[in-house]
């Protein structure tokens, strides 16, 4: 399952239960984050115990995406059926500041920035 432009790519191995973000993802709306939403919530209904989200290599995320993200963590939270652990990277600034507000949303994320 990946989703895949000359922009970015998101790959989700169901072997390794996680979904590795890459490149610039800078979609015009909500709306238009639809396919990323869709391959998160299949993601999700097809992992047990925990599922990665790898944003080590993702150098830009708009507040679109930061929303859909954070729908996904209120609606895995609510289903109460596996772990997240969300890796990002201190050198990208968008990842500091906004990844461990992911914690505000759900305390059992677990948060790793290298």
């Amino acid at each position: 399952m990946n989703i895949t432009n000359d922009d970015f790519s998101i790959v989700f191995d169901e072997a390794q239960r996680s979904i590795v973000f890459k490149g610039s993802l800078r979609l015009l709306n909500v709306k238009e984050y639809e396919p990323v939403k869709s391959l998160l919530s299949a993601a999700h209904d097809k992992s047990t115990g925990q599922l990665t989200l790898d944003f080590r290599d993702l150098k830009f995320l708009n507040s679109s995406g930061i929303t859909t993200i954070s729908t996904f963590v209120i609606n895995s939270r609510n289903s109460n059926k596996l772990k997240l652990e969300v890796l990002g990277s201190k050198s990208i600034s968008w990842q500091e500041k906004s990844l461990i507000n992911l914690n505000k949303l759900w305390s059992e994320v677990n948060v790793v920035l290298s």
